[in-house]
């Protein structure tokens, strides 16, 4: 039943919410982000967490309140435990446990994995839920065996697209607010017939405070055409087109280079695709770097990329990257996935080019490579659209009038 009424916040009642995020915590951007938000207008945050690494239950983190599952000796069985599968019982008896010692009066559920348990805590508690929907699960799943391989197994049986596509269906009417991160989610949802008051739009965007932060690396002038990527390396990241398109011209006589700041199960594979093309001196992985450091690579940078393909996963999400790479004031290549080149026209931030074509990304990036003012003029016109628009502080503001309907 719900608690007792807390006191009023400067967007009415005070409450107590519950983040549920699948992952371990720290850490993750948005969750962060999100939570930090919450307690700036006065809420208590408890974040709900998984816990593979089997750090302490009860923690205390910056003001929010980390609550994680049970862990034990074994590695094996803490992976099972955290699982974030539909029916996981350790997650339902975790989250109810946490719910009713905790007296929390509204429940955030961060992606669909584990919108069952968000519904139960829902009608067992009668407290309201939102599901902040990061991700467009059945097409990633189905993006997934599309790839194919033995990931293509593990995805049919514990992560299958059809299963997916069932439980979204069924469970989304039954929520009482939904946070996507870009328009083009919204829409879909809408056509799966959620009404738009239901909906809101909270992006993926940098926080004021962070852009003008000193850089450890400042940009300098290079004789090539110097190109970035961070963030995971996986199959699904289209990173092998700009290998390609590298190889192209380097034929064609173009010096353009490539730095991967991030990792993932597709990194050897490119290490050995880069090996076989020649092009070991034109292009650098770094790993994953610190994420306070990740801007300063950027700094570094002419151009950011991302060459996602173009399918129902990327013309419905939008990666962190893209505004990264504005708010440093970088010109960018993006694929054709819609919001993508939806975003990146509409600012006049940088080019695009045709999903899954070396040669097409080869000609864009050689167009960069010989107009350095245009660069220059793409670059500012991104960093300041990320400052009138696309930014953490704009985004936190329909968080907070989202939850202020719970309040």
């Amino acid at each position: 039943m719900p608690w007792s009424r807390q006191p009023e916040t400067a967007m009415g009642r005070r409450m107590k919410i519950g983040i549920i995020w699948k992952n371990d915590f720290p850490w993750d951007v948005r969750v962060e982000k999100i939570a930090r938000s919450l307690l700036a207008i006065g809420h208590d945050v408890y974040i709900l967490s998984a816990n593979t690494q089997r750090r302490a239950r009860y923690e205390t983190l910056d003001g929010m309140g980390i609550r994680r599952l049970p862990a034990t000796p074994s590695r094996w069985l803490n992976a099972v435990i955290s699982i974030p599968f539909y029916l996981n019982p350790f997650w339902f008896l975790f989250a109810s446990q946490v719910v009713r010692r905790e007296r929390i009066d509204l429940i955030i559920v961060r992606d669909l994995p584990l919108i069952l348990v968000g519904l139960w805590l829902k009608r067992s508690f009668r407290v309201p839920l939102i599901l902040d929907m990061a991700e467009n699960y059945p097409a990633m799943y189905r993006e997934a065996l599309d790839i194919g391989g033995w990931r293509a197994c593990v995805y049919l049986i514990a992560k299958n697209p059809k299963i997916m596509e069932f439980v979204e269906r069924q469970t989304l009417g039954s929520v009482d607010h939904i946070l996507v991160v870009v328009e083009e989610s919204a829409e879909r949802l809408m056509r799966l017939g959620i009404p738009g008051g239901r909906l809101s739009v909270v992006s993926n965007t940098p926080r004021l405070e962070d852009l003008d932060r000193p850089a450890i690396l400042e940009h300098r002038p290079h004789s090539w055409l110097q190109l970035i990527y961070t963030g995971l390396v996986q199959e699904a990241r289209g990173l092998e087109v700009v290998v390609r398109a590298l190889h192209l011209l380097r034929e064609r006589g173009l010096d353009v280079r490539f730095r991967i700041v991030g990792g993932g199960n597709y990194l050897s594979r490119l290490v050995e695709m880069v090996r076989e093309k020649g092009l070991q001196d034109a292009v650098e992985f770094t790993g994953w770097v610190a994420h306070q450091e990740v801007a300063s690579h950027v700094n570094d940078a002419d151009v950011g990329v991302i060459p996602h393909p173009k399918n129902d996963h990327t013309d419905t999400t939008i990666p962190n990257k893209l505004f990264d790479y504005m708010a440093c004031g970088r010109p960018v290549v993006v694929s054709s996935a819609a919001p993508l080149e939806r975003i990146v026209t509409q600012e006049r931030c940088g080019l695009v080019f045709t999903a899954g074509s070396p040669e097409n990304l080869a000609d864009v990036l050689a167009r960069m490579s010989a107009d350095g003012a245009a660069r220059e003029e793409m670059g500012r016109n991104g960093a300041k659209a990320v400052r009138r628009r696309f930014h953490w502080e704009r985004d936190a503001g329909a968080l907070r009038d989202a939850v202020a309907r719970f309040a």
